[in-house]
């Protein structure tokens, strides 16, 4: 029989599962490493698996049956594996702070994923110039730097969609794609486990008003909260 040599990693929790782990990908048992308050699910493996549709939809469904067991999981990207258990327990003695905030962020919370498409609708016209800043180029690329950043960390686009969630996001995350296409941006929402149908009601109705083609899926494990991949 062959000896299994890594570890393939499903999500990270910080509270103990209320029922058994179960099977992971390819059967094999699943487990808990480290102590404390965080924690990694994993299963040996000798390799991490391939990216093809069977497996790519048996790790999801494992991370939700997990997010079932615990209050709070960080879910794992596909094909994160490390080779033996002291690589997991020093990725997670490097990273403890950043994990437990994660945990805490993300606890009873679920993902819903919204993208907004098309092109710029005619009554948008074009922006406002803004007054450029005092002081010599240094100062006026730093301002042109924080307006993007601040563009890429919102959405002004939908405003009127946006405030209307506002009261049910415990999170959010923005990114925009860096080629220009339909696709202007995709924004994850961290909500409440059970506030889905509320989010969805709002996007319905909300929606057309914004000129824009939004759509929202969910709800997801919360794919999108979590920190830097298992390495």
């Amino acid at each position: 029989m062959k000896t299994k040599s890594g570890l393939y990693i499903y999500g990270i929790v910080g509270a103990e599962p209320s029922e058994p782990l179960g099977l992971g990908i390819s059967g094999e048992d699943l487990r808990l490493i480290g102590d404390g308050g965080v924690r990694v699910v994993a299963g040996e493996m000798d390799e991490a698996p391939r990216p093809e549709p069977a497996t790519l939809t048996a790790h999801d469904a494992i991370v939700r049956r997990l997010a079932d067991l615990t209050p709070a999981l960080l879910p794992a990207r596909f094909g994160q594996w490390l080779p033996d258990e002291p690589s997991v327990t020093g990725w997670l003695a490097a990273h403890g702070p950043e994990l437990t905030e994660a945990l805490a962020q993300v606890a009873g919370c679920v993902q819903m994923t919204l993208r907004v498409y098309g092109d710029s609708p005619a009554k948008e016209g074009p922006p406002e110039p803004e007054p450029a800043p005092a002081g010599g180029a240094g100062t006026r690329y730093l301002a042109e730097r924080r307006r993007k950043v601040e563009r890429e960390r919102s959405l002004p686009e939908i405003a009127p969609l946006r405030e209307a969630l506002r009261p049910l996001l415990r999170g959010e995350r923005i990114e925009r794609p860096a080629a220009a296409g339909r696709l202007r941006a995709t924004a994850y929402d961290l909500i409440a486990r059970g506030a889905a149908g509320d989010y969805s009601r709002i996007v319905t109705e909300t929606a057309p008003l914004t000129g824009w083609h939004v759509t929202a899926s969910g709800p997801w494990p919360p794919y999108a909260f979590a920190p830097r991949p298992v390495r």
